[in-house]
């Protein structure tokens, strides 16, 4: 992985469903998980976007951004985001800039991978899927962000 813990995460910016993102934007007021998963309506990660999506006060009560990012176009994550109902913004790395960046980019596309960021912008967590077929608990996600507060 490119990016390791205790080192400050690399900015970037990318379109999303929602507008134009700067992860730099968050730093000073909010925890950021940055969550890399390979595509948009694939089985593991809807089940995961799902678990996000209920999830998400939970996250949001830790002070939390979560950021969804993978290759497809916006047209498609904005077809995802309404499917199921998503209150987090889906960011398009078309070209894999940002995946490359992260050490996520991977042989079929972007790997699934998930880096909790402190509001100083600090990785305090990185973790990337061998396969893509497995994910994190929000669980063990969740526990990590309690730790920071």
């Amino acid at each position: 992985m490119a990016v390791k813990v205790g080192q400050k995460a690399p900015d970037f910016t990318l379109p999303s469903d929602r507008g134009e993102i700067t992860l730099s934007r968050y730093e000073g007021k909010t925890n950021v998980l940055l969550a890399f998963y390979p595509g948009d309506f694939t089985p593991v990660c809807t089940s995961e976007m799902q678990c996000f999506g209920t999830d998400w006060r939970q996250f949001r009560e830790l002070g939390t951004e979560i950021l969804g990012i993978s290759s497809d176009p916006i047209e498609k994550h904005q077809e995802f985001t309404k499917q199921l109902k998503l209150e987090f913004p889906l960011l398009s790395d078309r070209d894999q800039k940002v995946s490359k960046l992260y050490g996520v980019a991977g042989f079929l596309g972007t790997s699934r991978a998930y880096f909790i960021l402190d509001r100083e912008g600090i990785v305090q967590y990185a973790h990337a899927e061998i396969l893509p077929i497995f994910k994190r608990e929000n669980s063990e996600l969740l526990s990590i962000l309690r730790r920071l507060k």
